[in-house]
């Protein structure tokens, strides 16, 4: 795994689901972290009711907010490493407000408190809370207020890289099914394509197999019987766009 920031938001993607616990950063919850967690974590975050449901996910993997990135950057480095969401921004050299955000995957978006990441085309993938977990949310539907480039992340790549295999389909992994209704969009978006804008969730539902069937007849391709799974043909035309 490389250092880069289109690494960083793969990487957050095929995080979706993991349970969102205040002071983990992707390692097992044991009982004994468990244990340290609720004795050692400042306030009150470790309520009864959220006590009881967090001990139903020992033996899984858990995080925060800032938590994934942490995990990444151990996951890709080897290296511990541990700061609050708010101690990453003061850390930040390039910053500014969320109104001003570069189009390009991996920048880190917060309001106080708190901090997601940017996968492009309006989404981002976050550990919002202990209802929520990891998710992907859109950048509009959330109050963030600034972005930052993270400075343990190399931003080296403009856009997210086409899945590899080239085979997109309801069994490949979340991250193509995002790549694929990311790139539909900016279709829909440009005009080439006619229909709604997808929800970006990494689910290859009927809705995206719509808009799958709508590029094609756009480009001359008479695949509708085939419209369950996208291979490199129509991927490498994507990527061009």
């Amino acid at each position: 795994m490389e250092n880069s920031n289109t690494e960083l938001a793969r990487f957050c993607i095929s995080k979706v689901g993991v349970p969102y616990v205040m002071g983990t950063q992707g390692k097992i919850l044991t009982k004994d972290l468990y244990n340290w967690l609720v004795k050692h974590n400042p306030g009150k975050w470790f309520t009864l009711a959220r006590r009881l449901k967090v001990k139903k996910w020992i033996g899984r993997e858990a995080t925060d907010c800032h938590g994934l990135i942490e995990w990444f950057v151990r996951e890709q480095s080897g290296q511990k490493y541990d700061t609050t969401a708010d101690g990453a921004f003061l850390a930040a050299q390039e910053k500014g407000e969320i109104k001003t955000i570069p189009e390009q995957p991996g920048i880190c978006v917060r309001y106080k408190g708190h901090v997601g990441i940017y996968i492009g085309g309006g989404y981002v993938v976050e550990a919002r809370g202990f209802d929520y977990g990891v998710c992907i949310t859109r950048l509009s539907a959330r109050p963030w207020t600034h972005w930052y480039r993270h400075n343990r992340i190399k931003y080296t790549d403009p856009a997210l890289p086409a899945p590899e295999p080239m085979q997109i389909n309801g069994v490949t992994d979340r991250y193509s099914v995002v790549w694929l209704q990311l790139a539909l969009n900016r279709q829909i978006k440009a005009g080439y394509i006619q229909g709604t804008m997808l929800t970006v969730d990494g689910v290859y539902g009927s809705k995206t197999a719509k808009m799958v069937a709508e590029y094609w007849r756009k480009r001359g391709w008479s695949k509708e019987a085939e419209i369950w799974s996208v291979g490199k043909g129509t991927v490498k035309a994507l990527q061009k766009t």
